[in-house]
């Protein structure tokens, strides 16, 4: 079977013709238009755009916004084909839609041009080789991690949970009026709750389809697999979250973390090293860092890549590429990773350089080596890399939180989700 785009994707080939034009490199002028999504990368890379300016000539006009207002915005653009947006900030999971709708265009020849093209890891790169071509380059790799009060969890004589049926022990012990046992992203979508759920899935048994290695794309969401890990995800945010965890996303969650209202999360580790800095959490100094809980089938970090790629609208598609090759270069990652809680990166030498050694010791000892403990034990297929798994990821994430929220029972809940994901399939 093959799963296929909803009708909203099936106008986009009036653009196919940029795409199938060869692209020339000349020398980049002017000004350009680069639309992100906030993050810690993004929004140190706003703060020093005019160094683009100063090192090129050409302007950039950095513009850093909440997730769903971007996605409100760049789905705007890519539809009217309006030219207004030269560098897009592409998440891969987004990359094959994206691709498949002619709204990006390939950088296979901006990529000799790349000053740290050597430097960026493999992994994170053919995130965006779709097809045989490059559909962008990266500049994040985040990674689940669990953060954790440890006076609260001492106290009952625990360490950091290693299943998330030890989890749910803890949070009977620990959760009070003062302080909330745990919270999690809630808030329904793809890169929202869809990016906290599948944890628990995989921990028991679940999956998405029969066999999505294998080419059996067949819906499985409805497994009792599954079930038992919704029931477990429910029962640890409505028993033991915090009041009005059921429309929570990571702001909330980070927010609650830092002000010592919620003793456990799991979280992107860029979003954990705001909750262990000191900087920025009031209790930094009580957090534990470990790798996510698992479950009977072992564990299965959640990972997401980020990056920046062309709209195949652009305007000037060379001045873009000249920002990618800037802002990916080495040096400005460095730049912006000690200048920002900024861990993510996937320039592999900054791994290794003394300043950042340092500076992400200082805030947790151990913070780098749990981030590549769950590096190592991730799946890159963790949520699917199709090309409408933005629909499928919301159909699920709508029932999920539905669940969560009471409207459904979870047997009714993924009953629903497996029926929308058979309406999005093709036979």
């Amino acid at each position: 079977m093959k799963l296929t785009r909803r009708g909203t994707l099936s106008g986009m080939a009036a653009t196919a013709a940029v795409l199938a034009a060869p692209m020339r490199v000349r020398a980049a002028t002017g000004e350009i238009n680069v639309m992100l999504f906030a993050q810690p990368y993004t929004q140190g890379l706003r703060n020093i755009a005019a160094d683009f300016e100063k090192e090129t000539g050409i302007r950039a006009n950095v513009d850093v916004v909440g997730q769903d207002v971007f996605e409100s915005r760049i789905n705007l653009t890519f539809t009217g084909g309006t030219g207004e947006v030269d560098v897009v900030h592409v998440p891969a999971i987004q990359a094959q839609k994206w691709r498949e709708a002619s709204w990006i265009r390939p950088v296979d020849d901006y990529l000799d041009a790349l000053t740290s093209r050597s430097d960026l890891l493999k992994g994170p790169m053919d995130s965006y080789l779709v097809a045989g071509q490059q559909w962008g380059v990266p500049f994040a790799a985040g990674v689940g991690m669990m953060a954790y009060r440890k006076d609260l969890l001492d106290r009952v004589g625990s360490g950091a949970p290693d299943t998330w049926a030890d989890m749910l022990a803890v949070a009977k012990q620990i959760h009070s009026d003062d302080v909330a046992a745990v919270a999690l992203r809630a808030a329904p979508g793809q890169g929202f709750n869809m990016f906290i759920f599948p944890m628990f899935m995989r921990a028991y048994g679940g999956k998405f389809f029969a066999d999505y290695v294998g080419g059996d794309l067949t819906p499985a969401v409805n497994s009792p697999e599954n079930l038992e890990a919704l029931k477990i995800y429910i029962d640890l945010l409505n028993n033991y979250g915090p009041q009005g965890v059921g429309t929570f996303n990571f702001p909330e969650i980070t927010a609650s973390m830092q002000n010592g209202q919620v003793a456990m999360t799991i979280e992107g580790s860029g979003v954990v090293s705001l909750i262990i800095d000191p900087a920025t959490s009031k209790y930094a100094d009580q957090m534990g860092i470990a790798v996510p809980p698992g479950g009977p089938a072992g564990r299965s970090p959640a990972i997401a890549v980020h990056g920046m790629g062309i709209p195949a609208s652009s305007r000037n598609p060379d001045g873009a590429a000249r920002f990618i090759s800037w802002a990916t270069s080495t040096e400005t990652v460095r730049k912006i990773a000690l200048n920002e809680p900024f861990i993510d990166f996937v320039n592999g030498s900054l791994a290794r350089d003394k300043d950042l050694v340092t500076k992400y010791g200082n805030i947790q000892p151990d913070l780098l080596n749990v981030r590549v403990a769950a590096l190592e034990q991730t799946i890159g297929h963790y949520r699917p890399l199709l090309p409408n798994w933005d629909e499928i990821g919301a159909a699920i994430g709508e029932n999920v939180n539905g669940a969560l929220n009471g409207l459904y029972s979870p047997e009714d809940a993924l009953e629903a989700a497996q029926d929308e994901m058979e309406m999005l399939a093709s036979f």
